[in-house]
């Protein structure tokens, strides 16, 4: 009958570790691609707003534009 060797706890140590680390990657790659849908729709939201803004900028340079420019509130100073 064969003698079986055992595996030393080193390895096994080192197989659970690399278990481990496989999942953290797997993790990351998914929040990553998450992190970059979001950055994709936020170009596409700031890209909008800057196009309304420019909008709303020139109808207030026309004479006749039905757009007023509301007051601005003073924000009172911060201590630092």
């Amino acid at each position: 009958m064969p003698q079986r060797c055992k595996t030393p706890d080193s390895e096994i140590r080192l197989r659970k570790q690399i278990v481990k680390l496989k999942e953290l990657r797997a993790k990351d790659a998914k929040e990553l691609s998450q992190l970059q849908t979001d950055i994709d729709h936020l170009v596409r939201a700031v890209n909008q707003l800057t196009v309304e803004n420019r909008q709303l900028r020139g109808a207030l340079s026309q004479p006749s534009s039905p757009v007023r420019a509301l007051p601005t509130q003073l924000r009172p100073n911060r201590i630092p």
